[in-house]
């Protein structure tokens, strides 16, 4: 079988390696990466792959460079051998659009991974039904939680699979980042400082977070934590301004843009990760902070709040747009210990759902749909994310 990714990163690397150790002895897994930079996604080259064959298309190539038939032609004939291929890249590229008709004409199953849902922009019919044109081909879905999976149901996926499992990372690879410091163990409770770790843009809602510290600043006098803004990006001169015109600039930290290791160890210590955003698909970094144990502050708008976060349970879910209802999250979660040491061990319990086992469990039964083992984990992933808006 094929795993197909525009460029690969380390979550890339995670999730063929998962699926190739889970099928060693029954198949053999090409890992096939098209281009080894691109115009949108600063990572470094990635590395080999164990439990995987490895394939890169155009090496020390940037693949927004590489014309789409040039794409094309090489993506299908290094997959069409393949019985079953999952493909990672845009469903509205025009390669893409092709390559899933010519695998499927060619008798190979196409599977798409997909981390889209309805509400993370304004949808328009006619460009709903094109999308459900292009998804014809494709015999399965692969996704995040429930609202990706009613996205897709919506799509035109009512009797073809949807499975969880896309968005997930190597737990033991973060944790072993992270020097394996995971909470309630390491720094002390009352040491420990609020996290957010992305991109400074627009749609992260930085500003807001700002706002809200300050608020909870003001509420929380001489036992007010620190906030630390792991990251880079065009907003950032906005960010550190109104950061200095609410008086709270010294009390926030810019570690700028950190290696992967250097952001595992930085959550590792942290209290809770925030991440406010206005439109967030999934966001990875929250399966990273469960890894360590961590509660999340988590806006309405994140996908992974579907299921790696609990409001009151392992964290808060905050409505965008509300820098009231942040700040009393933040409040609530650095005042006691007690509460914040049950959020832990929540955070703890839930860490497997974003596991690369659970991409491991969608592809066994895709291949086997016999398979009970991986089949009852799906089910208790979705019980986990029980579906809010009832089109699951």
């Amino acid at each position: 079988m094929g795993l197909l990714f525009a460029q690969f990163a380390a979550y890339h690397i995670d999730r063929c390696e998962a699926v190739g150790r889970r099928l060693a002895e029954r198949a053999e897994v090409l890992a096939v990466e098209v281009a080894t930079s691109s115009d949108t996604y600063a990572w470094e080259a990635s590395g080999q792959t164990a439990a995987a064959r490895k394939l890169v298309l155009f090496p020390g190539s940037n693949y927004d460079a590489i014309a789409w038939p040039r794409r094309l032609w090489a993506q299908f004939r290094a997959l069409r051998r393949c019985d079953l291929v999952l493909i990672g890249i845009g469903y509205n590229e025009p390669d893409v659009i092709a390559l899933s008709w010519l695998l499927r004409l060619w008798g190979v199953r196409v599977a798409v991974l997909s981390e889209s849902k309805f509400d993370d922009k304004p949808r328009r019919a006619g460009f709903e039904l094109l999308k459900a044109a292009a998804l014809a081909p494709y015999s399965a879905a692969i996704v995040g939680a429930s609202r990706h999976r009613a996205y897709f149901r919506f799509l035109g996926f009512r009797r073809r699979p949807v499975l969880p499992g896309y968005d997930s990372i190597g737990v033991a690879r973060i944790r072993a980042m992270g020097e394996r410091q995971l909470a309630p163990a390491g720094k002390p409770f009352a040491q420990r400082n609020f996290a957010y770790v992305g991109r400074f843009v627009d749609k992260k809602n930085l500003t807001e977070l700002v706002e809200a510290f300050a608020l909870y600043r003001a509420a929380a006098g001489a036992e007010a934590r620190r906030l630390v803004l792991i990251g880079s990006g065009v907003e950032e001169a906005a960010i550190r301004a109104r950061a200095a015109a609410l008086g709270v600039a010294d009390a926030i930290d810019f570690p700028g843009f950190l290696r992967a290791d250097e952001v595992a160890q930085r959550l590792a210590e942290s209290l809770a990760l925030v991440l406010p955003s206005l439109e967030e698909q999934w966001g990875l970094v929250v399966n990273e902070a469960l890894a360590f144990g961590l509660p999340v502050i988590a806006s309405s708008a994140v996908g992974s709040a579907d299921v790696l976060v609990r409001n009151l349970v392992n964290g808060y879910i905050c409505e965008p747009g509300q820098p009231h209802s942040l700040a009393a999250a933040l409040l609530a979660m650095g005042a006691d210990e007690a509460r914040w040491t049950a959020m832990v061990a929540a955070s703890h319990a839930r860490a497997w759902l974003g596991d690369t086992d659970r991409l491991a469990d969608a592809v066994d039964v895709l291949l086997d749909p016999g398979n009970a083992e991986a089949q009852a984990r799906i089910e208790a992933f979705w019980r986990d994310a029980a579906c809010k808006s009832g089109l699951g």
